[in-house]
């Protein structure tokens, strides 16, 4: 009887590396195919004409519009719809931006306490060896968050908040009512409804578990907490910290961590310093540092975020949802068209 010794099997490691090669061999090959060729080195060079890459990247756009047609006519409706704002004259037309504050830090940082109703106090830093603070300059414009913005405001959810209190209600809830139901038991009649009542509890209590980035007031509105109510702070005063990858047990995935850190503290509410625990899967740089981006009115916003924009537009809400569109964005949105009609957003 044949025996396979441990020394013959593939460690993960081997397996890893050996799935990576082929990859890069069907790639390296895909490349050539196209006109590309290897130096010296053994690395990829481009030496492709222009025609070839014209013809090429022509075929790919071609390929695309066949296979995704109702993007490529909306954006070519959006095409169009810019040519024809500019050919009237108010694509490029200044607007007043008198509703941004226009305020210094000192006078912001004052202002936020004023809506707190107390003073701040300094928050001692952060020592830790895991959890890394992250950059809070983007480098790459298209790589931050694009939705959840109606242009006065931007919103991000928390983890340990009312909503996730209510996941937790529902799965018992659920597992026991449907038990109940099939022996016939008198307790479906109570655990079904509490069951389905969490799902407009959670759409009620979904406001109160967002950080509200205020653009126009130039503060960050933080969550409620269980038994302290939110309170106001300068974007300057909110810290995202990195904590790297947890690991599933039993072989399962992994997902990233990341928490807020607010570097200032009020004295009335808090007895130490407020920390939030973000979403599932952390918080990437990008993503933090557009959201800072969008609080800084020297720059325009993002113009990634213009459809979130008009999509609070078109169904009239604001991006919390608890309110109408705000009035001094409208003016940047043709109302018939329901699309933004400006070089730049203020």
């Amino acid at each position: 009887m044949w025996f396979k010794n441990k020394e013959d099997e593939e460690t993960l490691e081997e397996i890893e590396q050996r799935v990576k090669a082929e990859v890069e061999a069907e790639w390296q090959a895909e490349m050539l195919e196209q006109g590309y060729s290897l130096d010296e080195n053994g690395e990829l060079v481009d030496t492709r004409s222009y025609e070839q890459r014209r013809t090429q990247r022509e075929a790919r756009v071609k390929k695309w519009r066949e296979e995704n047609p109702e993007q490529a006519a909306a954006n070519h409706l959006r095409i169009d719809n810019d040519r024809k704002y500019i050919n009237a004259g108010i694509y490029y037309e200044p607007l007043s931006k008198d509703y941004l504050h226009n305020q210094s830090y000192q006078e912001r940082l004052a202002k936020a306490e004023a809506l707190n109703g107390c003073k701040f106090k300094d928050s001692p830093e952060l020592n830790s060896k895991r959890w890394q603070k992250i950059d809070k300059v983007l480098y790459d414009k298209k790589a931050g968050f694009r939705n959840l913005c109606d242009g006065k405001i931007a919103t991000m959810g928390r983890l340990n908040g009312f909503t996730t209190f209510t996941f937790i209600i529902q799965v018992p809830t659920c597992l026991f009512g449907l038990s109940s139901f099939f022996d016939g038991h008198a307790w479906t009649g109570i655990l079904l409804p509490i069951f389905f009542s969490m799902f407009f509890i959670r759409k009620w209590l979904k406001p109160y578990d967002q950080f509200v980035f205020d653009r126009h007031l130039g503060l960050v509105k933080t969550p409620h907490n269980w038994w302290r109510r939110s309170f106001y702070i300068p974007p300057e005063d909110l810290e995202c910290y990195d904590g790297g990858e947890i690991k599933s047990a039993r072989g399962g995935g992994s997902r990233g961590t990341a928490k807020f850190r607010c570097m200032k503290t009020p004295k009335r509410f808090y007895l130490k310093t407020p920390e939030f625990i973000c979403r599932f899967g952390g918080m990437s740089q990008e993503c933090w540092a557009s959201y800072i981006e969008f609080m800084d009115i020297t720059i325009p916003i993002n113009p990634q975020l213009h459809e979130s924009i008009e999509h609070y537009y078109t169904i009239d809400k604001n991006a919390l949802e608890t309110g109408p569109f705000p009035e001094e964005m409208k003016k940047y949105i043709d109302p018939e068209d329901k699309q933004v009609n400006r070089e730049h957003v203020w």
